[in-house]
């Protein structure tokens, strides 16, 4: 997967889900989610269970090429980082501020 490539939310749930769907993404401050360890998918608990520390947006990738992991997938769109959770079909947005965004690597 392509991890450097930007795309809409919009466009992802066409791609993937249902663009219906976008008013009911949730979101939530990157920044706040890492301090606190929480945000409304567990995605940063998830990481953690599996020895992921989630420092940099970028971190958030480790586990979309990994051919194990069937659950989670990560893209970088304009305003940070989307996640879904594919069983349930849910997504959540990480926003991200611009300086925190430049962090790709």
């Amino acid at each position: 997967m392509d991890e450097t490539k930007t795309e809409t939310l919009a466009e992802l749930l066409r791609r993937y889900s249902d663009v219906e769907r976008l008013s009911e993404v949730q979101r939530v401050n990157f920044a706040d989610a890492v301090r606190t360890g929480d945000d409304p998918l567990r995605v940063i608990a998830y990481l953690a269970t599996l020895g992921i520390k989630v420092k940099t947006p970028a971190d958030l990738f480790r586990l979309n090429d990994d051919d194990n992991e069937e659950e989670l997938v990560c893209f970088w769109i304009p305003e940070g980082v989307a996640a879904t959770i594919n069983s349930d079909d849910s997504w959540l947005v990480f926003e991200v501020d611009r300086a925190e965004g430049s962090a790709r690597a």
